[in-house]
């Protein structure tokens, strides 16, 4: 059985060596179809990490009447900190909000001269609610109807990142439909490879398949070089694919910081934690079906 297994082994690499321009052709879609899919997995990551960046940055900011004492904006962020949709508030007192106010209208000596004519200061406390998800803000915006002091809000400003998000994702969906349907192209080419791979493979060495079967040969001794063939083409563009996603990766992930105010993409680290699911799944897949379409070859064209 040891020595059987050895001989295919030993056969299936003649073949792959006979018909090599055919086998680095067949390999080379095999890459291109494996990095089609890795390209997804990237985006699908980018995306993900672009769509918190951005739902971290919505806010509803809460503007109170300036005769709101501190006492009832302080009831209020506590009654908010109590919801479980509310992630953070933060209180921004009467004084706070006309420094920024200033600072914000330095150059501009019109509005500043505004200001000084008005007596006292016309702004009253702010609260700046951040929450969970997006899908929390509606709550948010409810409960902020609470009788108990929605006479002292003067104005509710939600700073609406849902178009962001939502251009995000329709723009993300589009390119991954696109991606899939290459990837579905490049696979059906290298199935068709590997189906005539064979098939040329069998014609060559028919006369040998024949010698083989007149001595004895079992109908699985003369399939096992032909199967083990397409486990080593599976191998060979997993392997190139590791070998060009992870470079490409680590040199990608620190320009995703660029866009996200200095945090990494963590690309590079997904895949650092999860390459042998990655690319494991990858190579069983693209064995299965180089298998399948092995087998279908041989039981057309391989009468044994």
């Amino acid at each position: 059985m040891f020595t059987s297994t050895l001989r295919a082994i030993k056969f299936a690499f003649q073949k792959f060596g006979r018909n090599f321009w055919l086998s680095i052709i067949t390999v080379s879609m095999l890459v291109f179809t494996l990095l089609t899919i890795n390209i997804l997995i990237v985006l699908q990551q980018v995306t993900t990490k672009a769509i918190t960046f951005a739902e971290d940055r919505i806010e509803v900011s809460v503007y109170f009447y300036p005769n709101s004492t501190i006492e009832q904006v302080s009831d209020a962020a506590v009654y908010l900190q109590g919801l479980p949709q509310v992630r953070d508030v933060a209180v921004i007192t009467s004084d706070e909000a006309l420094e920024r106010f200033k600072l914000r209208h330095a150059s501009d000596e019109v509005i500043l001269a505004s200001l000084s004519e008005v007596d006292g200061n016309p702004f009253g406390a702010t609260l700046v609610v951040k929450a969970h998800s997006a899908d929390d803000f509606p709550f948010i915006l409810d409960a902020l109807d609470n009788p108990k002091f929605r006479d002292d809000i003067r104005e509710k400003d939600f700073s609406s990142y849902e178009s962001i998000i939502d251009r995000i994702r329709s723009t993300t969906d589009r390119i991954q439909l696109f991606g899939i349907a290459l990837s579905g192209i490049f696979l059906l080419i290298a199935i068709l490879i590997v189906f005539n791979t064979v098939r040329i493979g069998i014609f060559i060495h028919r006369e040998e398949i024949g010698i083989m079967k007149l001595v004895g040969a079992s109908n699985a001794f003369v399939r096992a070089p032909f199967l083990i063939e397409c486990i080593l083409y599976s191998l060979l563009a997993v392997t190139i694919t590791a070998l060009i996603v992870f470079p490409s990766v680590a040199t990608m992930d620190p320009k995703f910081s660029l866009f996200f105010n200095g945090e990494t993409g963590g690309v590079l680290t997904y895949f650092s934690k999860n390459w042998y699911w990655i690319f494991g799944i990858q190579f069983i897949v693209m064995t299965i079906i180089n298998m399948l379409a092995t087998m279908v070859a041989m039981r057309k064209y391989l009468k044994v």
